[in-house]
């Protein structure tokens, strides 16, 4: 006879159960958008414990030796365009996950769940995914081997990472790097200019950590003397900006630039605006941030301004002042409770870690983001000229995996944190 050999811990089923239910009554998700388009599908405990499970056990499992990656939503059938709906439901089971998998992952596709006529769990069919995509339902992403994130309402909320279970505070990766990279003064154009350059850096993160490789990505100020940190000759040099140079930003109204809610008005208006080509900025942004993740392949790290104009790829990291043997640094991670802690420099990781430590402490305005082969995600950052290291770590539970619904949730919480 076979038995599970773990089982997701009931305290945690409840609370996150208690967190869904209490987003979904409270009709104040997003700021600026109708709360009756925002309350999402949500699952009863029991549902959610099984889906949980079944994402988690997937996430470990491989199709022909390769593995796969996972997307699930809860929500009613549907008969629409970007919908397949199969005749007979599959049952939510970690194999029929597995299966479908390779199907479903380029282009991005949903596996779509709901209960049937005997309230039984099924698979009716999958959704396809687009760069506009926004879902207010359950939805549950496998990140990776035993990696899994849970998202409700746009927001990330939760997650499963090997043997524990966490609560997701995104806010912690946003007050680290957002001083770095936030222009001063204009109050209207800060906001926007922010937003921009924070989705952007999570965007590329997220893809570079997608393509298995690794990587290094250094963002700069235009003005930083970055030079004298990288070993010269640099193979790849040149300059390139990835971007359709037509792009026309909306601008914001002088006269309402103190006001936040008009700020998120026009935030949320650059993420859904289209040109007379029915182009989405936003997708030509995501695109470039593609470009730029790619070429993170290539062995050595990626220099570019904040605004996305790469430098060079490839490169070698030299340091120009030796960082303390016993220096310690900061660590935090985007988890409720988790606090901070200190880590020893020399105890901070392989080359490539210490690299782009290296680069944070003698560049003390530039962003350092690490993605290790393993999925894992550090960002660097220097708190000031003469300031200690700050490392924040599993920051792949911070990226860009909930589409446009995540960017909302972005100027949301910049909007909140720039009213504080």
């Amino acid at each position: 006879m076979e038995y599970p050999a773990f089982y997701l811990h009931e305290q945690f089923i409840n609370e996150l159960w208690e967190r869904i239910k209490s987003q979904n009554e409270s009709g104040a998700l997003l700021p600026g958008l109708s709360a009756d388009l925002q309350r999402g599908e949500a699952p009863s405990r029991e549902h959610l414990a099984k889906l949980l499970d079944a994402v988690f056990w997937a996430s470990h499992e491989k199709e022909e030796g390769v593995s796969v990656t996972v997307s699930l939503i809860y929500n009613r059938p549907a008969q629409v365009p970007d919908c397949f709906c199969f005749d007979r439901p599959l049952s939510v089971h970690p194999r029929n996950l597995v299966k479908l998998g390779p199907a479903l992952e380029n282009p991005r596709a949903h596996i779509s769940i709901w209960p049937d006529e005997h309230g039984e769990l099924k698979i009716w069919g999958f959704k396809t995914g687009s760069d506009d995509f926004v879902t207010t339902d359950l939805w549950v992403q496998s990140l990776g081997p035993g990696c899994v994130l849970i998202t409700f309402g746009g927001r990330a909320l939760a997650a499963l990472t090997g043997n524990r279970t966490l609560f997701l505070d995104p806010g912690v990766l946003m007050q680290s790097i957002m001083p770095k990279i936030t222009p001063r003064p204009t109050a209207g154009e800060l906001n926007m200019t922010g937003i921009i350059r924070y989705n952007s850096l999570l965007y590329i993160a997220q893809i570079m950590r997608a393509h298995g490789h690794g990587g290094t990505v250094l963002a700069v100020p235009e003005d930083s003397d970055w030079r004298k940190s990288i070993r010269l000759p640099v193979t790849y040099t040149g300059g390139a900006s990835f971007l359709d140079a037509s792009i026309d930003f909306p601008q914001p109204d002088p006269e309402a630039a103190g006001s936040h809610k008009s700020v998120f008005e026009l935030l949320k208006n650059v993420f859904s605006k289209r040109r007379e080509s029915n182009t989405n900025i936003r997708n030509l942004i995501r695109e470039q941030c593609n470009r730029i993740a790619r070429l993170t392949a290539v062995d050595g790290a990626l220099v570019m301004s904040f605004d996305r104009y790469t430098y060079c790829f490839g490169a070698k990291i030299q340091q120009i002042e030796s960082l303390p043997g016993a220096m310690n640094l900061r660590v935090q991670k985007p988890v409720e409770g988790s606090g901070e802690t200190t880590l020893n420099i020399s105890d901070l990781g392989g080359t490539r870690h210490q690299s782009a430590a290296q680069f944070a402490y003698d560049q003390p305005r530039a962003i350092a983001i690490v993605a290790s082969q393993d999925g894992d995600v550090t960002f660097f950052t220097r708190e000031s000229e003469k300031g200690g290291l700050l490392a924040v770590q599993q920051a792949e539970l911070a990226l860009l995996h909930e589409g446009l619904s995540g960017a909302l949730w972005n100027i949301s919480l910049f909007s909140r944190l720039m009213s504080a």
